[in-house]
């Protein structure tokens, strides 16, 4: 009996001290939970706080920068720790913020980029997207032939850059003298010269990738495609020589962010689609027309040949009265791209 009882007191004793742990765990378990909560906070802010924030500029929204845009929805810059901004500017503003103020990181048009290191500005690109142009030659309905155009104001977003020397290169190809038979009027934006088309104050516009499919249906004129007659790099990584100098790292967090993007553009592409679709306003039938487009002027590696580089060289010169020597490579300069890639490679 007695051994009975002695058992009872220590089950009754285990059960109390069970019963205590319990309610202490009751009272600890709300301070545990709220600090766990805050450790998770912070170490969430850490992480946000380690991300590089860097502001990329172009001058229109064109199909050209799909695969930047694609690449920063998709989280590609961020992966590597780069929390990219994308903002439509100006061209010559662009690079005045990006040499002066500091103000833009990045921009996106190489052509812009390249005309300005051949005068002179402190800049380099570091890649290439496409390695053709993806401009249209549209015109008034009124206009059915090269001849049409004689005497008569041809839209462009600048007199530099590659919108102006695709409108060129067009009209050269139309048999016009692009010099002396029409007369270049500068409107900025695609969506602007659009609307100049749609009131028939100019009677052509060289349009972006996919604003001629638009203005297609809408009943105007696809006159030529400039990537025809006309092989030259278009979009694609630029910044200043010295950020290269004090922010390489970065730099190359940039550009793998970069190559991603343009591998998803092959790989990836119902997503591609459906996202042009959405971000361009397009249905279902000319994203996918737009992709394809995309596709045949996309650079492999983010790079273009030396020769192409050499020709854009020689015509930039001559567009900008430019005669001293210079070397392409001073103006563009694939080596860390090629580092990274090779970092890449498994």
């Amino acid at each position: 009996m007695k051994s009975k009882a002695q058992s009872a007191r220590r089950m009754a004793q285990a059960a109390k001290k069970a019963e205590g742990r319990r309610q202490k765990m009751k009272r600890t378990w709300p301070r545990n939970l709220s600090f766990g909560l805050v450790l998770l906070t912070l170490v969430g802010e850490g992480w946000a706080q380690k991300l590089d924030k860097a502001l990329l500029t172009h001058s229109s929204e064109s199909i050209s920068i799909t695969p930047l845009i694609y690449g920063i929805e998709k989280g590609f810059y961020r992966n590597e720790g780069v929390d990219l901004q994308f903002r439509i500017l100006r061209g010559d503003l662009a690079i005045s913020a990006m040499v002066n103020s500091k103000d833009v990181d990045y921009i996106y048009g190489a052509g812009t980029a390249f005309l300005a290191a051949l005068r002179g500005a402190p800049v380099k690109i570091l890649s290439h997207d496409f390695k053709s142009v993806l401009f249209y030659l549209m015109a008034q309905p009124s206009i059915q032939s090269g001849k049409d155009l004689r005497g008569k104001k041809v839209a462009v977003s600048s007199l530099g850059g590659t919108g102006a020397a695709s409108a060129r290169a067009s009209i050269k190809a139309l048999g016009l003298d692009p010099d002396r038979d029409v007369t270049y009027i500068v409107i900025g934006a695609a969506s602007i010269r659009m609307a100049a088309m749609e009131a028939r104050s100019i009677e052509a516009a060289i349009m972006p990738v996919p604003w001629n499919f638009r203005m297609r249906q809408n009943g105007f004129k696809e006159l030529i495609f400039a990537g025809r007659v006309m092989s030259q790099p278009l979009t694609g990584i630029a910044t200043t020589r010295e950020k290269i100098e004090k922010n390489p790292d970065q730099i190359r967090r940039m550009l793998r962010g970069f190559l991603r993007s343009l591998k998803a553009m092959k790989q990836e592409a119902k997503d591609v689609t459906e996202f042009i679709a959405r971000r361009f306003s397009l249905d279902a039938a000319t994203a996918e027309e737009t992709h394809k487009v995309v596709l045949q002027t996309l650079s492999e590696d983010g790079t273009v040949g030396a020769q192409a580089l050499q020709d854009l060289l020689e015509q930039s010169k001559r567009e900008a009265a430019v005669t001293r020597e210079i070397n392409v490579n001073d103006i563009v300069d694939y080596r860390m791209l090629r580092e990274v890639a090779k970092e890449a490679r498994p």
